[in-house]
């Protein structure tokens, strides 16, 4: 089971087709390095860097944000724990911690992650914004981003979701996404976490390649 899968997604995304992924040569500086990874039409996903630890601790620890991947009342994060856990970061753009930004003004939105595939080929996308931004679909267009990154430059078979059973924005994007319900589970955290977590009862999604090049076609 991914953790931490569609913790909180904007709206779902009624868009007539996938988004068209611009892998371009521009970048965006904050340390120096080539950070950008990709665009949509509105959004930029590049890599985080210890710059954004102010952010992270702001979205992380926001109960809206948290609650439906198990902290209901956020998760404690702490600049310092932060700004370690960026400045730890691969320089690969999976498995890491990614940053949503609007493409017209660079304003920080939400978080990203894209997961390697693992031993049978299935990776997973990670989407979360900070709740101001909810209800423009920038969620929705963002996942979508991810899955056709996902399928594009890694040789993955499938893309699970896991949203929370309560999640029903999250839940209604997978289907629109195409993904379809094949399972669902209860995460239990660890003993010592049980003070400040709460189990996680989610559905399992998944598209598969076949699914995402179909669509793709129209």
């Amino acid at each position: 089971m991914i953790l931490l899968c569609n913790g909180k997604i904007a709206q779902k995304g009624q868009f007539s087709s996938w988004i068209n992924v611009d892998i371009i040569g521009k970048s965006t500086h904050l340390d120096g390095g080539q950070l950008m990874i990709f665009e949509t039409e509105r959004l930029r996903i590049r890599k985080a860097v210890v710059e954004d630890a102010d952010f992270y601790v702001r979205l992380w620890s926001d109960p809206r944000v948290m609650v439906h991947v198990g902290f209901p009342n956020g998760l404690p994060a702490t600049k310092e724990r932060t700004s370690a856990q960026l400045g730890e970061q691969g320089e690969t753009e999976f498995d890491r911690l990614l940053v949503i930004e609007l493409r017209e003004t660079g304003q920080v939105i939400g978080e990203a992650k894209m997961h390697s595939p693992d031993k049978e080929g299935v990776s997973g996308p990670d989407v979360k914004l900070l709740p101001e931004f909810w209800g423009h679909k920038y969620g929705a267009e963002g996942w979508q981003g991810l899955v056709d990154y996902l399928f594009t430059h890694t040789d993955c078979t499938a893309v699970d979701g896991w949203p929370n059973v309560n999640n029903i924005a999250s839940i209604k994007m997978q289907s629109a996404a195409g993904a379809v319900r094949i399972g669902e589970e209860t995460y239990e955290f660890p003993e010592a976490m049980r003070d400040f977590t709460a189990p996680v009862h989610c559905y399992q999604y998944q598209l598969l390649r076949a699914d995402w090049q179909n669509k793709k076609k129209g």
